[in-house]
């Protein structure tokens, strides 16, 4: 029993070492909901977003308790246009087949575009501790596990402060777009922002003409 107390201590303060090596070099995934496990229940046809979509025909299941994933809500001013056949689903299965990891997964596609969004984040101009948030002046890196078929991209909604006139697209992303494979794949670029005023972001996922299933996303902040 004493050896393997010792083990066990010996395992935790080696999994806490390279945890915090990890974070040192990548920043902290901001993500709060990065493989799409954690649920929350939406009347779809109330909540705007899921309403707007059945409203332009999009296949999105409907009912006053839906599983969606926490976090995470389509952006009808983002695509999602009537009769492009689009579909929203909320993907449950096994890893390494339906989803990459876990239980779940989320699974778009669309004849046109269509985008999903995370939270809100700060945009820092410098790294603050405890203040987890991206950076103003440097490339923040980004990474994904998808499969499917088409075109994938990620970026960022940008806000300046609501005292400025809004001005958007206030970014460069590298690579600007992936294609899309049937087996799982991890995908991984840069962001930086191109306004010195830039307060605020919001993490965006957009596929266009084809499908995709994306999972253990991450947006790595300071």
């Amino acid at each position: 029993m004493k050896i393997k107390g010792i083990m066990m201590i010996i395992w935790c303060v080696s999994a806490v070492f390279m945890y915090s090596e990890e974070e040192a070099t990548t920043g902290k995934n901001l993500i709060k909901n990065p493989g799409f496990e954690e649920v929350t229940l939406v009347n779809t046809t109330q909540r705007w977003a899921f309403k707007e979509l059945l409203a332009r025909m999009v296949e999105v299941e409907e009912g006053d308790m839906v599983e969606m994933p926490a976090g995470w809500e389509p952006n009808p001013s983002d695509g999602w246009y009537k009769g492009s056949a689009s579909a929203l689903k909320y993907v449950k299965g096994t890893p390494g087949k339906e989803v990459h990891s876990g239980e779940r997964a989320l699974f778009i596609s669309t004849k046109t575009y269509a985008a999903v969004m995370d939270g809100k984040y700060t945009v820092h101009r410098e790294k603050i501790p405890g203040e987890p948030g991206v950076l103003l002046k440097e490339p923040n890196r980004f990474s994904l596990y998808a499969k499917g078929n088409g075109t994938l991209k990620v970026y960022v909604y940008t806000y300046l402060p609501a005292t400025m006139p809004q001005k958007y697209n206030l970014r460069k992303v590298t690579p600007e777009e992936f294609m899309l494979t049937d087996e799982w794949k991890k995908y991984e670029g840069t962001i930086e922002f191109t306004d010195d005023e830039i307060i605020e972001c919001i993490f965006v996922i957009r596929v266009e003409k084809g499908e995709a299933t994306v999972d253990d996303v991450a947006f790595y902040g300071q």
